[in-house]
């Protein structure tokens, strides 16, 4: 929820959209055993993605996979984990899938590390 003037000034730069899930364990009802599974943290939820600065190319062994960085603004109280995997879509339709870092909370905004897989 909003709570102050900052926030909703920045809310309405928040063009893109944002679906989270985080890797939790659970236990599989017909084996009985721990298994990992992705659960929907968040979804669709309004945020900003941002380019860190201007990625360069780097050498690399595997040419077929790029990480490109990021910040994703997001309102306060959205607040992410090491790990967890996000897709945005931007406001221009441009898909990103990647892992975040743990969002700096601010009265105001969150602010999330996050590296996109660019797979070529």
């Amino acid at each position: 929820m909003v709570r102050n003037r900052e926030a909703n000034v920045l809310a309405k730069t928040f063009r893109d959209q944002m679906s989270v899930y985080r890797t939790r364990r659970v236990r599989d009802p017909e084996t009985q055993g721990t298994v990992e599974k992705e659960i929907l943290v968040y979804e669709d939820i309004p945020c900003a993605l941002s380019q860190k600065g201007n990625d360069t190319p780097e050498r690399q062994e595997f040419h077929s996979e790029k990480k490109r960085t990021h910040t994703i603004f997001t309102l306060p109280g959205v607040e992410l984990l090491d790990r967890d995997k996000a897709v945005i879509i931007t406001e221009a339709g441009q898909r990103f899938t990647g892992v975040t870092g743990r969002t700096f909370c601010y009265i105001s905004h969150g602010e999330t590390p996050f590296s996109a897989e660019d797979k070529t």
